[in-house]
């Protein structure tokens, strides 16, 4: 049986960070994705600044835009553009950075086997002790600690029952071919329309040589998606026939509390839920959270800590409390936004605020505390929000039922 110290399962932003540190400090790393590489992957593919901040690796190589501003609209009617001096997002493909970041990770020193998913996951007493075995299609592997990077289905979650409870929202996208580049408006600028997605927003993104178009939200809007994203397309001037590569995907949403470890296997990224509510965007949550991962692992390594609940305690410390914020400011957002979009665009105080929360310069913590007394009011009206979006599930859930 082939030994490593720590296995990872999936290649995607939390697993390759994870396994790049981990070998980085000299420990021997498997790192295991079901594709072989380059592979596209649906995402918007927008890393914010505050997202790469995280990265102590450069990403110049796979950015095909930088982003600078945004063009909002309400529902898709007349549109105003902020624009920041600064960079708050960078456009890349998920093919391309994957790949990048993987290749970063082997020349860290981690073995990776693409081709090769996981398949089974059990937990081995001997010969190491708290250790785990995987097996895949091609072979069998033992390790001291599993990383489960393989996305919200993947095997590692469903090992020993670890599975979080996710509230899933869903999103559809394509693409607009520019044969003829770019247009210029669109090179430093996406656009976002709020107001006609349930739990969620529609996109324009810009690429090297393509606009991606999509809308994303609650997964109880999810038959809504094609004609709103036929809707956005035409508000633009795109031709919705010719949407290139259109692929729908979920976005799981952790909620608070439940389990992302047990014994020596942890769960990063997309397969801990580890998704913005408000923006939709997890890159941030992967290198984060993988980043995390790595550290307690070392530490397990090292015989500093026995397994990897103390991984666990701190993502809830560090990263969750983040997100149940973003939580309650997207229930606020969806519940109104016209006085959201008004503020946006006759305030300069709430652009720079969002500017900085997008580059990391403040967190929603810090914006929380910003607002003082105001917060109680927030609060007041989320949870007005959070009881008319269930009390719509609830309905929904009637009506297929009563269809089926």
């Amino acid at each position: 049986m082939n030994t490593y110290d720590v296995i990872v399962a999936g290649a995607g932003p939390a697993g390759s960070m994870a396994a790049r540190l981990v070998a980085g400090r000299g420990a021997r790393v498997l790192l295991l994705d079901k594709q072989r590489f380059p592979r596209d992957k649906p995402c918007g593919g927008g890393v914010t600044s505050r997202a790469a901040s995280e990265q102590d690796v450069d990403l110049t190589p796979v950015i095909e835009r930088t982003i600078r501003g945004a063009r909002f609209t309400l529902q898709l009617g007349e549109s105003f553009d902020r624009v920041s001096d600064r960079p708050l997002t960078y456009m890349t493909q998920r093919s391309r950075l994957d790949a990048f970041l993987t290749e970063r990770a082997a020349g860290a020193g981690a073995e990776f086997h693409g081709g090769e998913g996981t398949r089974e996951v059990e937990v081995s007493l001997k010969p190491i002790r708290h250790g785990v075995i995987v097996r895949t299609d091609h072979d069998t592997y033992e390790s001291r600690v599993l990383i489960g990077a393989d996305g919200a289905n993947g095997v590692t979650g469903r090992a020993l029952g670890l599975r979080p409870e996710y509230e899933v929202a869903v999103a559809l996208e394509g693409n607009v071919l520019c044969t003829a580049g770019v247009p210029k408006e669109w090179r430093e600028v996406a656009a976002l329309d709020f107001g006609g997605m349930a739990g969620g927003y529609g996109w324009v993104f810009p690429k090297g040589d393509h606009l991606n178009v999509g809308v994303g939200g609650w997964k109880y809007a999810g038959f809504t998606l094609r004609p709103k994203l036929a809707a956005i397309a035409r508000r633009y001037g795109f031709d919705e026939s010719r949407l290139d590569n259109l692929r729908g995907h979920h976005l799981p949403v952790r909620v608070a509390g439940t389990p992302i470890a047990r014994g020596p296997i942890a769960l990063a990224g997309d397969a801990a839920g580890l998704v913005d509510p408000l923006t939709g965007e997890g890159i941030h949550m992967a290198f984060a959270s993988g980043r995390l991962a790595a550290e307690h692992a070392l530490r397990v390594l090292g015989g500093e800590a026995d397994d990897m609940s103390g991984y666990e305690a701190e993502v809830d410390r560090e990263l969750q409390s983040e997100l149940t914020v973003s939580r309650r400011l997207q229930e606020l957002l969806n519940f109104a936004p016209p006085p959201y979009l008004a503020m946006l665009r006759r305030s300069d105080l709430v652009w720079r605020f969002l500017c900085a929360v997008i580059r990391g310069d403040m967190t929603y913590l810090d914006f929380m505390r910003r607002i003082g007394p105001m917060r109680v009011a927030m609060e007041f009206f989320a949870n007005v929000a959070e009881r008319r979006r269930l009390g719509r599930v609830r309905a929904g859930m009637r009506l297929m039922a009563a269809a089926g």
